[in-house]
């Protein structure tokens, strides 16, 4: 896959609507998302994988909600799912339960339950998460 093209539905200045959303891949070290808010905003992000870019592209504007699985808070990748599809599935977590295969998502994929505006969430969420591990 080198350029791949996705319709995300998100919420900007209270306004419910569609973005597109381009992938493309340009080296096995080098991803870079495009997502279009409403046809007069650009927003551009690049990273080792499209997760990475996806968080960086929901943190120049948390204000806008994307309805997608890579915004919901308890959504992560593993080092193998960054591997294996750059970062376009990653595992629907649950405190104190390991990811599992069933629990793997595309996170593009729609999704309006749990979603943070803020990638920091998922940060303290990812950190809770691993530490239920352990218990």
């Amino acid at each position: 896959m080198n350029f791949k093209k996705v319709t995300v539905k998100v919420i900007c200045d209270a306004h419910i609507g569609v973005s597109d959303v381009e992938m493309n891949l340009i080296s096995d070290i080098k991803c870079i998302i495009k997502i279009f808010i409403k046809d007069e905003c650009e927003l551009i992000a690049e990273g080792e994988d499209f997760f990475e870019c996806f968080k960086k592209i929901r943190a120049l504007d948390k204000s806008i909600v994307y309805y997608c699985k890579g915004a919901k808070i308890n959504v992560l990748p593993s080092r193998m799912t960054r591997q294996m599809t750059k970062g376009l599935s990653a595992y629907e977590t649950s405190l104190g339960e390991p990811a599992r295969k069933e629990n793997l998502v595309n996170i593009f994929d729609y999704e309006e339950e749990g979603l943070a505006s803020d990638p920091i969430e998922q940060d303290e969420y990812e950190a809770k998460w691993f530490s239920s591990l352990n218990n």
